[in-house]
C-alpha cells in the first residue's frame, strides 16, 4: 500500500531484521504476523510494510500472516500511496539514501 517506508522505526531497522532473519538469529515467528487484506478484485495487500520488506529481502519463502479486520484496514487507508500497485516500495535510509525493493 505504501510507496515508501523508513528503514528505522524505534530501535529496529528493516536491514537489521533482514540480516537476522537470514542468519537465523531471528525466526519469522519472533515477529508479529503480517496483517493482510483482500480488495474487491481479489488482490492481497499488506498493512505491515517494514516487516514485509524484511521478509522479502531475507529471501524467506514462507512468512507468518494474519487477516486484518475491516476496522484495521479502514484505519490504515491513509497509507495507500502506492503508484506501482505495490510492485515496488522505496526503503528510505539515512542521509537521503534510498533502495528499491521489488515485490
Amino acid at each position: 500500500m505504501q510507496s515508501s517506508i523508513k528503514n528505522q522505526t524505534g530501535e529496529h531497522t528493516v536491514l537489521n531484521n533482514t540480516a537476522a532473519l537470514k542468519n537465523g538469529t531471528l525466526k519469522p515467528t519472533d515477529l508479529s504476523a503480517i496483517k493482510i487484506w483482500q480488495d474487491s478484485s481479489g488482490k492481497l495487500w499488506t498493512l505491515d510494510h517494514r516487516r514485509r520488506a524484511a521478509f522479502k529481502l531475507s529471501g524467506l519463502k514462507e512468512i507468518p500472516v494474519q487477516c486484518a479486520s475491516e476496522k484495521e484496514v479502514a484505519g490504515k487507508m491513509w497509507k495507500m500511496t502506492t503508484k506501482t500497485d505495490e510492485k515496488i516500495i522505496i526503503l528510505k535510509m539515512s542521509y537521503g539514501i534510498k533502495r528499491v525493493i521489488d515485490s
